[in-house]
């Protein structure tokens, strides 16, 4: 609780769900430094288009958002991050319909999902990204 009576601060948290299957096979592929590179380097690269969403938003673009989304699913599921990959298709699929007051809410939730710690499932936990 903050210091204000009857205010409570919500701190929300999104479930980090893996593909284990996919997982498994990224570090089978590719050898477990191999994988925690890809894993690593994906994460990044999800990070960077996730932080030029709400830009799109804010230039009206509903193309380059939807695009922008859907290269941010289709790197997650590269790796096997299911839940960043259904958040960003929830932020597609908003921006295809161009539900305006939508976008800013599923924008937050997406960036929060992929602000979490790095599943252990990946076994990287030496990972930067």
């Amino acid at each position: 609780m903050s210091g204000e009576p009857n205010v409570v601060v919500l701190a929300p948290q999104e479930p980090v769900v893996l593909d284990q299957d996919r997982v498994v096979e990224l570090f089978v592929d590719l050898g477990e430094i191999g994988a925690q590179s890809t894993v690593s380097s994906t994460l990044s690269d999800i990070r960077d288009r996730v932080g030029l969403l709400p830009i799109e938003y804010a230039r009206g673009t509903w193309e380059g958002l939807e695009g922008l989304a859907q290269e941010v699913a289709a790197l997650a599921a590269s790796i096997g991050f299911l839940s960043c990959e259904t958040a960003a298709q929830h932020v597609a699929a908003c921006a295809k319909a161009h539900s305006a007051n939508d976008i800013p809410p599923v924008i937050a939730r997406l960036d929060r999902v992929c602000a979490m710690p790095r599943p252990t499932a990946w076994g990287t936990q030496g990972i930067s990204g």
